[in-house]
């Protein structure tokens, strides 16, 4: 009988968690980045002791990795495969078929709300231009771990039904360009609606119905509308391009950070790391500065355009900051997990932090914010051409069978 042993911190090599210790504090301590830290801790810890944003209460020890198996894993790296001499990643979604856990935290001064939601993406085709169509289906939505929803909040879910199964068009740089299926998403809209009015009535219920009403007549207003939303943003990110030479280049990123705010502008550092990392992943950072034109002045007052160029000596301009992390299916190169932050400091500090992680392992929901950065082993994915040999096999011995019981029955 096999004999599997009680787990024990004595059997790796750990460090002490002392008191006022964050994870990002450690990580800089050892020298390690973050991620490094999370993902091989909760790799080998029993599920509670898992490392989310911050320790566990009753956590004592971290579970590192020793410098013996780094060497070893870092002898069989494999490359990055791009597809030209310039270094471009190409986009090679064929086949993806994935549940994400989505998680959004969204810091307005010191409040604090955190959203979660299961969404499964799914390859549909592939063009002659190389652009694809990518179907988006959300199937379940938590606002701060609760499942139990205000009224306001479940009007709004009931509503967001005809959006989905989400049919997006993504460029060959992995950049989500359009919404699809305009036409889909009007024709459930009177089916909903019914549904939507059977629970709730009233005045305002009716003024929220003749708004979304509006909104569904154009296409462009609809496609504006997804262009703002984190999920797809984060996601189709256009991480598929060409990095040159230095693997390093240089852009501006836009990122929607709230409704009143709108599109922040950073100019940021993006990278590729020139080999797969230990979870066989390819490596994708992105870092940088607020570089947007608008004044403290013009973000207090919600404007979405800068209004105070004329003086711009006299404004007062305003710190922000952009981070992301992105792990990619090396074979694929599209998104395993990802991390992404943005920050404004306004009078009142406005954040936004994204997680997506791949659910694929668990197949539900995990509500305590734990990502899962475990990468299973790779599946092969099945030939169509060794199936349609099999398949006529299969008739040729059928045939025969009919063909010998003929003879046969002739014979007699």
């Amino acid at each position: 009988m096999l004999y599997i042993p009680p787990f024990s911190y004595n059997n790796y090599l750990t460090y002490k968690i002392k008191k006022d210790d964050t994870p990002e504090s450690v990580a800089q301590e050892l020298g390690m980045t973050l991620y490094e830290l999370r993902s091989y801790h909760n790799r080998y810890c029993p599920l509670k002791d898992c490392i989310g944003p911050v320790f566990p209460g009753h956590l004592k020890f971290l579970i590192l990795q020793s410098q013996e198996e780094k060497q070893e894993i870092e002898k069989h790296r494999e490359p990055i495969h791009f597809s030209t001499k310039e270094f471009k990643l190409p986009f090679l979604p064929s086949r993806l078929n994935k549940k994400y856990l989505a998680m959004y935290t969204i810091e307005n001064g010191s409040e604090k709300t955190t959203i979660k939601e299961e969404i499964t993406v799914k390859w549909l085709t592939t063009d002659l231009n190389g652009y694809s169509l990518i179907e988006i289906n959300r199937t379940a939505l938590y606002v701060n771990d609760d499942e139990s929803k205000s009224i306001s909040d479940e009007l709004a879910e009931k509503t967001a039904k005809i959006f989905y199964p989400l049919k997006v068009v993504v460029n060959s740089n992995g950049k989500c360009v359009d919404i699809y299926n305009c036409n889909e998403i009007r024709e459930r809209w009177d089916r909903v609606k019914k549904e939507v009015l059977k629970e709730f009535q009233g005045e305002a219920v009716e003024e929220r119905l003749k708004a979304y009403e509006f909104k569904l007549r154009d296409n462009d207003i609809i496609s504006e509308s997804f262009m703002k939303d984190w999920f797809l943003r984060a996601f189709f990110n256009g991480l598929n391009i060409e990095y040159l030479e230095t693997l390093t280049i240089e852009k501006i990123v836009e990122f929607p950070i709230s409704q009143k705010i709108g599109e922040l502008q950073f100019r940021v550092q993006q990278t590729i790391f020139p080999t797969v990392d230990q979870y066989n992943l390819v490596n994708i950072t992105q870092k940088g500065f607020l570089t947007d034109n608008r004044s403290k002045d013009d973000f207090e007052n919600n404007l979405l355009f800068p209004y105070d160029s004329l003086n711009e000596k006299q404004c007062e301009k305003v710190e922000g900051t952009y981070e992301a992390y992105y792990f990619l299916d090396p074979n694929k190169n599209t998104i395993d997990s990802l991390f992404l932050q943005c920050e404004i400091k306004l009078d009142i500090p406005q954040k936004i932090t994204i997680t997506i992680s791949d659910l694929e392992d668990t197949g539900k929901l995990i509500l305590d914010g734990k990502i899962n950065l475990y990468v299973p082993a790779q599946k092969k994915e099945p030939s169509l051409l060794r199936e349609f040999f099999w398949a006529i096999v299969v008739i040729i011995v059928l045939l025969a069978a009919v063909v010998w019981v003929f003879v046969k029955l002739n014979k007699t």
